[in-house]
């Protein structure tokens, strides 16, 4: 249904495309057909005409003139363009020049069977090609107005008779002719310009299709790293493809990585952390996980958005945020205060609707950090600085419920928060030895944006203190069947916040829930408007684009690119060309006296030409491209065709521009030839005077041509000049002369079929042919013709080759008219698909870089499940049953850290930092360790997984688990070969410090506003544990994982019972590598 809508959508789209080069094309006809008839006013008029004698013709003409100016001015107006106001102009047109054409023709002048067939034909064409008609209409005004000729030619001639069937079936082929070429034009120009509209439209599908998916990406991306960052890579990463395409030389490149970072001064920082809230989570499904961690966290980010705080990152159950960046705020130490209140605040009403203890503990602080991202892979936006260390310790310092402060906080608030002391030093070593001073904010009876009926953090009903003495010190989820209830409170309870689900923000967009009708409306916009003819030429002879003679294109690579547009039509134009040739040798035949020379010039061209047809339309190989593929090809693509392809005769003259060239010049020779051949056949003077002993010096002193041209009736003697004709020139060769102007106009429409072919020039041919035409009546043969034209018509004074010059200049002005419709259209078409496909390369290359971005911050299968199903409403989540987890961290990274002015506070050591980071990230690009995913950086410690392959959530067989293993452990040594290379190029003494554990865990993401990739399960905390409770330059692992690791055969050795924080005494193992310390 929604296919045949878009169908018909474009049909309509279509038909306007239509009809308003059809109007475009009309106004050209009535401007042309005005300028012919004042044109031969003028000559009649110069020539001496006596308007006395017979004013019929000239009255005729006049008023023909008028109605068709006052039709081209009507149908300048917009009221006037409308299909029906058209149609009906067409008729009022063709009616008007019917009517004088008959009156002028048949009925005020006696006529001759074979008179004035030159102008029913030029109607009959113009009728097909210029008038705004439905095709089934035109044919019939054509073939009535063929009829109607060919019968008043035959009832109402007075002379010349005799072989009058010859004559009917010449002038029938004639004027068939005729039809067969305005139709093929029309059907010709209606194929191209739906081609047009179709390919047009793919394009912009296409294109606006990429522009979404690029905003997609757009979005995406900025929901992760801030919109600067974001900017200043893309810089990066263009900068770096136009030196790429520059071929810049290696040796320009910088020896350090791009290190996308920037100092921010005077900026708070808040850490929270969720109290009691690992051993809920422990209780959750997977999916019960996910939606408790997005629903909190996507509650926080909300808090965050409404006090101007950038949330930073989210580890584990831990979330920090910074106020202050990236655009400077002087309450930024109010914004983080007011958060951790109302954070505070959230997590109250988990617990008191749910019973679970869980709550916040807040710590912030005031100083100077340094923001961006670091790496190559994987990006998270981060900040660092020792101000970061303290805040992160102002929360592990503080306490739940309260919102923990430094001094420089406290100085910042400027006495907004009443106060109290905090005593952090003595819940914190790194505060104590650092002798920080904190204080707790007490706080006020009526929160921001909360329920003043809400109990304060300190009041009895609210402290962590006092749940602990209502239930005894004994939590309230301490029994399983508590724990499920519990669990299942709080997954009840935050569902009722509506928090966003992750990119929730990435929402198709208008154009992208209406492709098509958007792809229907800019095709609309760039249609031809309804403007009137000044319009037209102004904005012709003011195009930048082309020149407004030739039509060329300004810009010569452009004017290369169209000009080698493969030409699918051309078997098109070549079998129409020998069809009207075939029409011209009947004419010939059936007008012939003398068979030889006829024999001998049509034979060859029909077979040349029949070759040509052969060569044009030999089957295409299988491989090639179908028929509609063909049509939309020059519409989509300038690459020509495999060249496999091209051993077949048809593709190449299809694709070769030279080769189509030259076939149209020889089959535009031949055919011209051939009618001009005929002409040098007939009868000369000389032979005839021979034949007949008559001498011009009968006719006195004067020739035959001062009698024929002389402008004065009475003294001409036409009675006894008539007689002299019959006595020279037998009738049965006098009655076919004006058909030898009709072969001359048959191979000129012969000549306009190649509709591809340059316009100018089929106008050079068509000229030099018109003119040789003339040349050969005017003085080869000349008293041949004079004999026979020597009559009355209405326009005695008007010499006979000024007339045939006139017929066949105006039949050239039509056709140039035509052709150059159709060139000007084609060239429009191909400009504005350039134009198009010049913005749609430059929105792939922006959608490439997106997705280079978007590959450095999600795993590829997450960006593409967001991209590609937007309208999910589940969020994203999966639980593996084995899953190999590493952190791996350089614990001495502390001590080379400092901030001064002579490493810029602390910006060339974190440069070093990358440098690390940068090269850790390179090894995932080995094919070895594509099964590993790296999950994020935690300042200086590198987290990394293998076996997340999505969608593989079974239980994986033994051989797998000891890959899955394996690779980590492999990925670990190399780790620290890298590093053990970077401390020998930067004199450093860095060490690794790895811990690795394996077992289930959940993957999902979490957040609204920066959603962020992450595991969670126990199987990741022991991993952590197993890096922080591990030594340097050793790859501490659990006892499971140390045999599956031996049963692969690495070398483990038992480092023994091992007190791990939160897990107790758990047995841990080294796995030896060429870096344990020597004994």
């Amino acid at each position: 249904m929604a296919k045949e809508e878009k169908i018909v959508d474009l049909e309509g789209v279509y038909v306007t495309y239509w009809n308003r080069l059809q109007h475009s094309v009309f106004l050209s006809f009535l401007l042309l057909a005005s300028s012919v008839t004042t044109a031969f006013l003028v000559i009649a008029a110069l020539s001496g005409h006596d308007v006395v004698s017979s004013p019929y013709q000239i009255c005729i003409l006049l008023v023909t003139l008028l109605i068709l100016l006052a039709l081209f001015f009507s149908a300048q107006f917009p009221a006037f363009q409308r299909p029906h106001f058209a149609t009906g102009l067409s008729l009022v047109v063709i009616s008007t020049l019917s009517v004088a054409f008959f009156l002028s023709t048949h009925i005020a002048t006696p006529t001759r069977p074979a008179d004035h067939v030159i102008s029913a034909f030029i109607l009959i064409f113009s009728i097909n090609t210029m008038m705004p008609l439905a095709r089934e209409i035109a044919i019939a005004i054509s073939v009535l107005l063929a009829l109607v000729h060919l019968l008043l030619a035959a009832f109402l001639s007075s002379e010349y008779k005799l072989s009058l069937l010859r004559q009917m079936l010449a002038s029938s082929v004639f004027l068939f002719s005729g039809l067969i070429a305005g139709v093929y034009h029309r059907q010709m120009a209606l194929k191209a310009h739906r081609r047009t509209c179709v390919g047009t439209r793919n394009c912009l599908e296409s294109r606006i299709k990429l522009e979404c998916e690029r905003e997609q990406q757009e979005q995406l991306l900025l929901s992760v790293i801030p919109a600067y960052i974001a900017a200043e890579v893309k810089r990066s990463i263009m900068l770096k493809m136009a030196d790429a395409c520059q071929n810049a030389s290696p040796a320009a490149a910088t020896r350090f990585h791009e290190m996308y970072v920037q100092r921010h001064n005077n900026v708070s920082i808040l850490y929270a952390d969720i109290v009691n809230f690992t051993p809920l989570s422990e209780q959750l499904s997977a999916s019960d996980l996910v939606q408790t961690l997005n629903q909190l966290f996507g509650k926080f980010d909300q808090i965050a958005q409404e006090n101007q705080c950038m949330r930073i990152k989210i580890l584990g159950d831990c979330y920090y945020c910074v106020s202050g960046l990236p655009i400077s705020r002087p309450n930024h130490a109010d914004n983080c205060v007011k958060m951790g209140l109302e954070m505070i605040q959230a997590i109250r009403m988990v617990r008191q609707a749910t019973g679970c203890n869980v709550d916040m503990r807040i710590g912030i602080h005031t100083g100077n950090v340094l923001c961006g991202v670091l790496g190559l892979r994987k990006w998270q936006y981060d900040v660092w600085s020792d101000d970061v260390s303290l805040a992160n310790h102002m929360e592990s310092g503080g306490m739940p419920g309260r919102v923990h402060i430094t001094e420089e906080t406290y100085h910042s608030l400027n006495e907004k928060f009443e106060v109290e002391t905090g005593n952090g030093h003595l819940r914190d070593n790194y505060l104590a030895d650092h002798k920080v001073e904190t204080f707790l904010i007490v706080s006020s009876k009526t929160p921001r944006n909360g329920d003043p009926n809400l109990p304060s953090p300190t009041s009895e009903g609210g402290s962590f203190k006092s749940i602990e003495k209502r239930t005894n010190g004994q939590p309230q989820f301490g029994i399983q069947a508590g724990r499920n209830r519990s669990s299942s409170k709080m997954t009840k309870t935050i569902e009722c916040w509506g928090a966003d689900k992750p990119f929730a923000n990435i929402t198709e967009t208008s154009l992208a829930k209406n492709i098509g009708l958007a792809s229907l409306s800019m095709i609309e916009s760039n249609l031809p408007r309804s403007s009137n003819t000044f319009a037209e030429c102004k904005q012709c002879l003011t195009s930048e684009d082309q020149n407004p003679v030739t039509l060329w294109f300004r810009k010569g690579s452009l004017e290369t690119q169209y000009r080698n547009l493969p030409d699918t039509e051309f078997r098109y134009y070549v079998a129409c060309a020998t069809v009207l040739y075939i029409c011209m040798a009947v004419i010939e035949a059936l007008t012939a006296t003398r068979w030889v020379v006829l024999i001998g010039s049509t034979v060859p061209t029909v077979l040349m030409l029949l070759l040509f047809v052969f060569l044009s339309w030999e089957p295409k190989c299988p491989c090639g491209q179908s028929e509609a593929e063909d049509d939309d090809e020059e519409n989509t693509s300038h690459i020509r065709p495999p060249p496999h392809c091209s051993v077949h005769t048809s593709a190449v003259i299809t694709n070769t521009r030279w080769l189509r060239i030259l076939l149209f010049i020889l089959a535009a020779t031949v055919i011209c030839a051939s009618s001009l051949i005929a002409l040098i056949d007939a009868d000369a003077r000389e032979t005839i005077v021979k034949e007949t002993n008559v001498s011009y010096t009968t006719f006195g002193n004067e020739s035959l041509e001062d009698i024929f041209n002389s402008t004065d009736s009475t003294d001409r003697p036409v009675l006894w000049t008539k007689s002299i004709l019959r006595e020279e020139f037998e009738d049965s060769e006098l009655i076919f002369v004006p058909y030898y102007l009709c072969s001359c106009v048959v191979a000129l429409i012969a000549v306009s079929v190649f509709l591809r072919v340059d316009f100018l020039l089929k106008l050079i041919i068509m000229i030099l042919t018109a003119a040789v035409h003339v040349f050969l009546i005017s003085y080869a043969e000349k008293d041949f013709f004079a004999f026979y034209y020597a009559y009355d018509d209405g326009f005695p004074g008007i010499p006979f080759e000024m007339k045939t010059s006139f017929f066949l200049g105006v039949l050239i002005c039509l056709l140039h008219i035509a052709d150059r419709h159709t060139e000007s259209t084609s060239r429009a078409d191909f400009l504005w698909k350039s134009k198009l496909q010049v913005e749609q390369e430059e929105v792939e290359t922006m959608r490439g870089i997106n997705k280079i971005l978007l590959e450095n911050i999600l795993p590829a299968h997450v960006a593409d499940r967001f991209l590609q199903n937007l309208t999910i409403k589940d969020l994203y989540h999966e639980r593996y049953n084995c899953i190999a987890v590493m952190f791996a961290s350089i614990p001495n990274y502390i001590e080379f850290y400092d901030e001064n002015d002579v490493n810029k506070q602390g910006l060339e050591c974190l440069r070093l930092l990358n440098e690390i980071i940068c090269d850790f990230d390179k090894l995932l690009l080995k094919p070895k360790y594509s099964g590993i995913e790296k999950i994020k950086t935690i300042g200086s410690t590198y987290m990394a997984a293998s076996g997340l392959d999505p969608g593989k959530e079974t239980q994986l067989s033994t051989r797998q688990e000891h890959s899955v293993v394996s690779v980590i452990v492999d990925f670990a040594i190399a780790l620290m070969t890298v590093l053990d290379h970077i401390n020998k190029e930067s004199f450093q003494r860095f060490k690794l410090r790895v811990g690795i554990n394996h077992g289930p865990v959940v993957a999902g993401v979490i957040g609204a506003q920066k959603p962020q990739y992450d595991i969670w399960g126990n199987t990741v905390n022991v991993a952590s544990r197993m890096d922080s409770c591990g030594m340097m330059n050793r790859i501490q692992v659990t006892e499971d994982t140390a045999k599956l690791l031996m049963d692969s055969g690495y070398d483990c050795e038992c480092r023994g019972p091992t007190y791990v924080k939160g897990k107790g005494t758990l047995t841990t193992y080294f796995v030896k590598t060429q870096f344990d310390p020597k004994v």
